[in-house]
């Protein structure tokens, strides 16, 4: 069974999103890090969509990997859940890492009560990419 499970990340993993969540990097992926996913809006389509957000639970089961990404879009607060070898996730980036936020938790879910503790440098962060994506 564990070898089925090491093939399939194996070829599901095409452009090193294991390392990217693997416990043993150091750069990659910490609960507090903002994220912006990149998932294509059906399974045949090529346009996409973005969602940036705080990365506030990962859920490591081998190839049922998954992470939860959490904003304030319109003054809600909205939560996403992403499956990583998901064939619809184009790609995953880290713009910030949690070392500046002071993390403690594996699992953020106080940032619910508490919305205007990381939400506020989302959108300088998100008006960067946006800026560095129209200049490409």
């Amino acid at each position: 069974m564990e070898l089925i499970t090491a093939q399939q990340i194996q070829k599901a993993n095409h452009d090193g999103r294991s390392e990217l969540f693997s416990r043993k990097n150091a750069e990659g992926v910490r609960p507090g890090s903002v994220v912006l996913v990149e998932t294509f809006n059906g399974p045949g389509e090529k346009t996409t969509s973005t969602f940036m957000g705080v990365c506030i639970a990962i859920r490591r089961k081998g190839i049922d990997t998954s992470f939860t990404l959490r904003n304030i879009v319109m003054r809600v607060g909205v939560e996403q859940r992403f499956s990583l070898y998901s064939p619809l996730v184009k790609n995953v980036k880290v713009l910030q890492k949690p070392s500046e936020l002071r993390i403690r938790r594996a699992k953020l879910f106080y940032l619910r009560d508490q919305p205007g503790k990381t939400f506020n440098s989302l959108q300088s962060l998100w008006k960067q990419e946006q800026l560095e994506k129209q200049q490409k």
